[in-house]
């Protein structure tokens, strides 16, 4: 079977998005495996299994068009259990009675095959695929053992929720519990998955320690791993912002192994996801960005799999940025929403569909319905680090800076090594409060800063009475570049508030030695 199939076969129809026990649908041959339901559904009725029938005819799904040996499928369904061979054959005929006897096939001496071919799906590529194995339980305790089983199902339902990785279910992931790195390619070879999940949490009354390890199954090596600590009076609390931290920072580390797989192959082997991870990389860094080649592409990546969502999405976002933040025209706004809707139509259970649009809605002055599309996205997935840096940056545009440092702040703790626009809108945030050193200190992480970031320094430096530092990031813009200053600062930024538009215009004016009336642009030139 190849892997394109067998990632199909785990993605719901027509919709590219993670996997996790609530959305696990098999179709083949006329009938349905819901696993989220537990149900097993013929062309015109429900059909029943017994469970030892119903965990193998789920095995053989999940290894569509394989060979899967009898020794395999008892470990499956009776693990740690001596059964005879009888009990296994006694369950393929309940099958065979449910399903039709040409649907799984035996193959002489070496196991059984579900024959059936997959419904096809238009090809996603890649996607990886993540297997959360059962941690650790190091207190010893038996109590805690379903608080360890539940601390790991978090992270597999926050894996989902990205919508980029494929996250195998619990009843897959959990039949193995933490093994030697000698032993990680047999689990690649057993369940398909490209990374594991595997770790140890410790309880000590209100205490919880927690100790992750991501691996690449592939090349048995540790990719990253972290230990986690919180102490205070809620425990779920505790944990949920442990789960928080965890998942962020899996999902970026999985995605970055995935983007330097596909960066090795050359642009015409790319499958859609991969064509959509190498053009998303090209915009994480707004100062350095390079819209055009992201564009060309997400266009590859629809122009392979006209239903892939994301693309859609991530494709309006790079038409949203076109002539650098907040100065697109409005028939390019007009044209991302568009893209931004179709993204959402494909895939509506996508945070980042919402949140993409929540930004274009942004950048055409729609604050309230860029608000409600943000707080979708939350709703959807709580656990992604963008959206909730995203939310503190739309309450900057709102007037509520405050606010803003409080999600700006967790977002960078969810992800401390997040890309450089989080500082920046933290450093805008910073500069509405009146605290112009720190927003500069922010602004000056820019490795390649472009006009808008000079612009801003330059406010927050003339707003201190540092005037050489000001003008010296003035004439750092480039002369020919059509960008400017004082337009991007009354006109550019997407304040919902005429007040917040004229204090970084303010500091605009003071750098260039000019003042003006507030709201119009219009200045005078002013001895400093």
């Amino acid at each position: 079977m190849t892997r394109i199939r067998y990632v199909n076969a785990l993605v719901r129809e027509g919709i590219p998005v993670a996997i996790a026990t609530a959305d696990q649908i098999f179709r083949f041959g006329g009938f349905t495996l819901d696993l989220a339901r537990g149900t097993l559904r013929g062309p015109d009725e429900p059909l029943f299994l017994r469970p030892k029938a119903y965990t193998l005819l789920t095995h053989l799904a999940r290894n569509m068009g394989r060979i899967v040996p009898k020794s395999e499928l008892m470990e499956v369904a009776w693990p740690g259990i001596f059964v005879t061979e009888d009990s296994l054959t006694q369950s393929i005929r309940e099958i065979r009675k449910a399903i039709g006897e040409d649907m799984v096939r035996t193959v002489s001496k070496r196991g059984y095959i579900l024959a059936a071919e997959a419904e096809q799906s238009p090809e996603i590529g890649a996607q990886p695929i993540v297997a959360v194995l059962r941690f650790r339980n190091e207190s010893g305790d038996p109590a805690d053992e379903a608080i360890v089983d539940g601390f790991a199902e978090d992270i597999i339902n926050g894996l989902a929720r990205f919508g980029t990785v494929t996250v195998l279910a619990r009843n897959s992931s959990f039949s193995f519990a933490s093994f030697a790195r000698t032993e990680w390619p047999q689990i690649r070879s057993r369940i398909g998955a490209d990374f594991l999940v595997e770790g140890s949490v410790r309880r000590q009354g209100e205490q919880v320690v927690a100790a992750v390890n991501l691996v690449d199954t592939a090349s048995a090596s540790q990719l990253w791993g972290d230990r986690y600590q919180s102490r205070g009076t809620g425990l779920f609390a505790i944990e949920r912002e442990i789960v928080e931290q965890i998942v962020s920072r899996l999902v970026t580390r999985v995605t970055n192994a995935g983007l330097e797989q596909a960066s090795r192959k050359p642009i015409t082997s790319l499958a859609a996801y991969e064509l959509a991870l190498r053009g998303f990389a090209l915009l994480r860094d707004p100062a350095q960005t390079d819209q055009r080649g992201a564009e060309a592409l997400f266009e590859a990546a629809i122009a392979k799999d006209p239903t892939y969502g994301l693309a859609y999405t991530y494709l309006a976002l790079a038409r949203a940025l076109d002539g650098e933040f907040g100065r697109a025209s409005d028939a390019v706004l007009e044209n991302a929403r568009d893209l931004a809707d179709k993204g959402l139509s494909l895939s509506p259970d996508q945070a980042t569909g919402h949140r993409v649009q929540s930004l274009v809605r942004l950048y055409m002055r729609e604050h309230e319905a860029a608000e409600h599309h943000m707080r979708i996205a939350l709703q959807l997935n709580p656990y992604d680090a963008d959206s909730i840096e995203q939310m503190g940056m739309l309450l900057t545009m709102r007037g509520r800076p405050l606010d803003a440092l409080t999600w700006l702040a967790r977002a960078i703790r969810v992800d401390p090594l997040h890309p450089h626009w989080y500082q920046f809108d933290r450093a805008l945030a910073l500069y509405m409060m009146g605290e112009y050193r720190q927003a500069a200190e922010a602004l000056e992480l820019a490795t390649r800063p472009a006009p808008w970031i000079r612009t801003r320094l330059a406010a927050c430096y003339a707003q201190l009475g540092d005037m050489e530092r000001a003008r010296r990031q003035i004439a750092l813009i480039d002369e020919g570049d059509p960008f400017s200053p004082v337009d991007y600062a009354l006109r550019g930024v997407p304040f919902e508030n005429q007040a917040d538009a004229d204090h970084l215009a303010e500091g605009v004016m003071l750098a260039l030695g000019r003042q003006a009336a507030p709201g119009t642009g219009q200045s005078t030139t002013t001895t400093i």
